[in-house]
């Protein structure tokens, strides 16, 4: 397997929370002064970009607002693209204005945006999500993970809520987070780059690794994440190559 660019899962990978991995910083200086092409990927629905870039700035990590690419970035695109939109937003107030030049509205909305809320998540604002598309409304999805790592353990993340809006309307989401092959694809093209020609470096077997493989990439695990304690010999999902964490990634570079 030749490594000729990268595409890079943020938590999990780098972080877990407000927790640097180990050898993180280094891996990613090495890339940067190797000069191998690279993204940072993310699912992230409650921090926008440059509250992300300086996450990382604060930690030692400096990377060009280009090189990062989010899930509602890539919806927003979707939206602005379509004529008339009008969206209901039940997602972090940080993220909204990654849609600038979208209408916002909470009557007969064409489109119901869905990220991550935590415990924002209530009967209620389901209810009325449900009803808005009962009425017509499409579902976009800005990620439907499982559930994600924290501190305290795992949580429910924002796939659950979406999958029992399926459900109960009927209607599929689209998605524009991993493991959407959409959403690879536009970060491979922002590389200039194939699929074919581009690694993705994940910690969730589902959305970064399975998801990476279904849109041609290469894929590389590291057990630093939510399913760090999977037996992999048990899964159907196979990455190509494993590491215990990202802080090998520089020796896994100088083999291939």
């Amino acid at each position: 397997m030749k490594i000729n660019a990268l595409l890079i899962d943020l938590d999990g990978v780098i972080y877990v929370q407000d927790h640097l991995i180990p050898g993180a910083i280094e891996a990613i200086q090495f890339i940067q002064q190797q000069k191998i092409p690279h993204r940072f990927v993310t699912n992230t629905t409650t921090h926008n970009r440059k509250q992300i870039i300086g996450r990382l700035a604060q930690v030692g990590i400096t990377i060009p607002h280009e090189h990062l690419f989010t899930a509602p970035v890539a919806a927003a695109h979707y939206l602005t693209s379509l004529n008339n939109s009008r969206c209901y937003f039940y997602a972090d107030q940080n993220i909204i204005t990654e849609f600038e030049g979208v209408q916002q509205t909470e009557s007969s909305p064409t489109h119901v945006v869905i990220g991550d809320v935590g415990e924002g998540f209530s009967y209620e604002m389901m209810n009325r999500v449900f009803n808005m598309i009962k009425v017509g409304a499409e579902i976009i999805a800005l990620q439907k993970n499982r559930f994600w790592i924290t501190n305290q353990g795992l949580k429910l993340d924002a796939g659950a809520f979406i999958s029992a809006l399926e459900y109960a309307t009927g209607k599929t989401a689209t998605v524009f987070g991993k493991p959407s092959r959409e959403f690879f694809h536009q970060a491979c093209a922002s590389l200039g780059l194939p699929p074919e020609n581009v690694t993705m470096i994940g910690d969730d077997l589902k959305a970064d690794i399975e998801g990476a493989a279904n849109a041609g990439l290469s894929t590389v695990f590291v057990r630093t994440g939510k399913d760090k304690n999977t037996a992999l010999e048990d899964e159907t999902i196979k990455p190509d190559i494993a590491l215990n964490s990202i802080a090998g990634l520089p020796a896994l570079l100088n083999r291939h």
